[in-house]
């Protein structure tokens, strides 16, 4: 079997042509850019508060999650509250991969898969937040 080098080259170079169209295509909606913007500012705050809460902690180890009938679930390294913003980043970029295969399907399913990174993120402030005030208050 034989690869022809120029069919292979010439694939990639339509396949990123391709991308790139459907990228400004979905940019180019306002609401995905609504989406996109909130996205984003809800993730740099993930990103500041979990800066906040590693600068002020004055040990190693902090509560990572509590739970209300046993109580402290899991003690880990500071640090380790990084994981929370990263994961909220992972979901946008994820989410806007799938997007990208089917953005053809509807305004739904675009809705849909940007309001549920919205919904991740906002979970995830709140799950930030609350490591604050287990640790802090």
């Amino acid at each position: 079997m034989v690869i022809d080098r120029y069919k292979l080259v010439n694939y990639f170079h339509l396949s990123r042509a391709r991308l790139a169209e459907v990228v400004l295509y979905l940019i180019g909606l306002s609401f995905v850019r609504l989406y996109i913007l909130f996205l984003c500012a809800l993730n740099a705050i993930n990103w500041l508060l979990a800066y906040y809460v590693n600068e002020n902690v004055s040990q190693n180890l902090v509560v990572l999650h509590y739970n209300v009938n046993l109580g402290v679930d899991l003690i880990g390294n500071v640090s380790d509250i990084y994981i929370i913003p990263t994961l909220g980043w992972s979901f946008i970029v994820i989410n806007f991969l799938l997007l990208l295969n089917v953005y053809r399907r509807g305004r739904f399913l675009i809705h849909l898969l940007l309001g549920f990174s919205l919904l991740i993120n906002l979970c995830l402030i709140a799950s930030t937040i609350s490591i604050y005030l287990i640790n802090f208050r």
